[in-house]
């Protein structure tokens, strides 16, 4: 399942990182679409998925700049596929992993009690010492497993993980 929020924001991220025009023929060739970087296209992407949210639509600065568009679309995807398991798969795509997956984890401080002083201290973002945060580089890709390294003698392990044969 897919939802079409994810199909939108997947089709502008997919024009802002367009160079140049391609023309695409349609499935059964009885039309031809050209595709290129356009500011009204970008808006088709984003703009429903925004007035759904009821928030307001970007301004014609950041559609123009492409820098600046794929830091608000990375923003966008963060809020709008929360919880939905993207996350992991674009950090990796992005080459966000190691800046976003070593950050601090920080929490509620839930050894407040509920007397009126220290209720407010509740929401308090506290660093969460027990949740070590760490990446590197080798978990951009997973092992393959050893079995089908065996049975693939041409077959390499990917970078950072051992044989342990």
């Amino acid at each position: 399942a897919i939802r079409y929020a994810e199909i939108l924001l997947i089709y502008a991220e997919a024009l802002n990182e367009l160079d140049g025009s391609y023309d695409i023929p349609s499935w059964d060739g009885s039309a031809m679409y050209t595709l290129r970087r356009d500011v009204n296209e970008l808006k088709k992407g984003i703009q429903p998925v925004r007035i759904r949210a009821g928030v307001p639509d970007y301004t014609m600065s950041e559609y123009q700049d492409r820098d600046a568009f794929r830091k608000k679309l990375k923003r966008e995807r963060q809020i709008e596929l929360m919880a939905e398991g993207q996350r992991y798969f674009d950090l990796r795509r992005w080459k966000d992993a190691e800046v976003e997956e070593s950050k601090k984890n920080y929490g509620c401080n839930f050894y407040m009690s509920d007397t009126e002083e220290q209720r407010e201290q509740f929401y308090t973002p506290i660093e969460i010492a027990d949740l070590p945060t760490a990446f590197s580089r080798k978990l951009y890709f997973w092992p393959i497993s050893h079995d089908e390294l065996k049975r693939n003698k041409r077959l390499t392990q990917n970078p950072g993980w051992t044989y342990n044969d």
